[in-house]
């Protein structure tokens, strides 16, 4: 697995498969996108492409936040290099970063700097300037810029959605 610690640092690659999110604690749900982010890679001669953030977002817009992350950086990294990700991209998140729209995110990182050709999201995927862009918006953007996007459904455990908040919560009643 190649990282790169900054978008600057990425060359577009063909048939780039992508997702993106911040992936804290690498659970279940997180694989069963990875794991179709492979399939699509492996059927169309592409290469997987993760792009991720640090700090958490949260850490950057709300500075009182206490949020705990469930992983460090490098848990993190270890997690997603077993996964089998081509490509680790960990951009750090800013205030200016979190300016972007949802079409200026999609059009200058995912499409331009990227060169996303398929795009693989978690059923509660938000993104852009105050997490305007949503699965509705990506159907949009697809077919005017170029890729597919596909959306995986939530991973239940014991009739649960799975999600990166509900283990954080979890593990605050344990702990």
């Amino acid at each position: 697995m190649r990282i790169y610690h900054n978008i600057e640092e990425f060359e577009k690659v063909q048939n780039a498969v992508v997702t993106t999110g911040t992936f804290d604690g690498v659970h279940v749900g997180h694989l069963k996108i990875i794991n179709r982010l492979c399939e699509i890679a492996k059927e169309n001669n592409g290469e997987t492409v993760l792009l991720t953030f640090f700090p958490h977002p949260r850490m950057v817009l709300f500075s009182d936040d206490e949020l705990k992350l469930i992983n460090t950086k490098n848990e993190k990294i270890a997690l997603l290099e077993k996964a089998g990700i081509d490509h680790l991209i960990i951009h750090p998140f800013s205030r200016e970063f979190s300016r972007l729209t949802s079409v200026e995110f999609v059009r200058d990182v995912l499409v331009n700097k990227i060169g996303t050709s398929c795009l693989v999201i978690g059923y509660n995927h938000h993104f852009g300037r105050n997490r305007e862009g949503s699965f509705e918006h990506l159907k949009e953007y697809g077919p005017l810029y170029g890729f597919e996007v596909e959306e995986i459904c939530a991973e239940d455990v014991h009739e649960v959605a799975v999600s990166s908040t509900k283990i954080r919560n979890a593990l605050k009643k344990v702990i």
